[in-house]
């Protein structure tokens, strides 16, 4: 398997990269960098015709198999007017700010890993492995794309707990990147029966319930059957009297959407690989991919 690394957003640390590197080659894969992997342009991993020169080579060259982003951070938004089809030529890993690409790809009928982005692998949860077991999930799925992926569900709401049995395409990710993508050419669309995977890190409550106050409202929800809470690392309630999973339910409850919650994706100990753009099936609180 031939993996690539690619930086559409902020900056990397490459010694990070090449620890990763090492690691993955050492599993007997090929892992290359992309052309501009050590660029800067202020905070970002170069300027966008760096960037998206870098993804487009990645997507064209047909020695590729898998494209990794090598971190998120900010940016990635910039390269949205640049894509067209041959974004969806193959399978993209990433979060966080890598959460446009994704849903891009998913919203023009491709599928694309929400999983660690490739700097963490080789340095976070990593216990005395060289990989992350997200890492390994990550790669034994890309391995074998059609294989079962569980993801032990808690139901929040009473449409969540009334609700047995619910099938649609996954998408989402950043909660705070899907907010800033509203209004844009890569907003957020529900085109059929969807569920939608939300995690964010270090913001405050009002903030996140703006933002989720913001996709809700500027969007056809008819079709949202189901949200998913992940791991909102480090998003502190200070004095707030209501936890996150109040807030949330209180605005999905308006809309008859069920809630859902699980632990398992996002920016803090686990970020379990999730296909976005495919379908899954929510059954006794577990979602299975199709």
């Amino acid at each position: 398997m031939h993996f690539h690394i690619v930086t559409p957003s902020s900056c990397v640390d490459l010694e990070h990269i090449q620890l990763a590197q090492h690691h993955l080659q050492e599993l007997g894969h090929q892992v290359s960098l992309a052309k501009h992997i050590s660029a800067q342009h202020r905070y970002l991993a170069g300027t966008v015709e760096q960037r998206i020169s870098d993804l487009k080579h990645a997507t064209l060259d047909p020695s590729i198999d898998v494209i990794w982003c090598g971190r998120g951070g900010v940016g990635a938004a910039q390269l949205v007017p640049h894509l067209d089809n041959w974004i969806l030529n193959k399978p993209v890993i990433g979060y966080s700010d890598s959460t446009v690409l994704l849903n891009y790809i998913a919203l023009q009928g491709g599928q694309a890993l929400h999983g660690p982005v490739f700097q963490e692998i080789a340095v976070k949860n990593i216990g005395t492995q060289a990989l992350s077991n997200d890492a390994l999930a990550t790669i034994e799925l890309i391995n074998s794309p059609t294989s079962p992926i569980g993801l032990k569900l808690e139901a929040v709401n009473h449409k969540a707990q009334n609700t047995p049995q619910l099938q649609a395409q996954v998408l989402g990710g950043n909660l705070t990147v899907l907010c800033s993508l509203q209004g844009t050419v890569a907003a957020l669309t529900f085109k059929q029966d969807s569920i939608l995977l939300l995690e964010d890190v270090g913001e405050a409550y009002y903030h996140l319930e703006r933002c989720l106050t913001q996709i809700l409202q500027s969007t056809d929800t008819s079709l949202l059957k189901a949200v998913i809470m992940g791991d909102f690392y480090n998003c502190p309630q200070k004095n707030v009297p209501h936890s996150l999973e109040h807030i949330f339910a209180e605005h999905l409850d308006r809309l008859g959407i069920a809630l859902y919650q699980s632990s398992q994706f996002g920016h803090g100990l686990s970020n379990h690989p999730l296909w976005i753009g495919k379908t899954a099936q929510i059954q006794n609180l577990e979602l299975v991919y199709l």
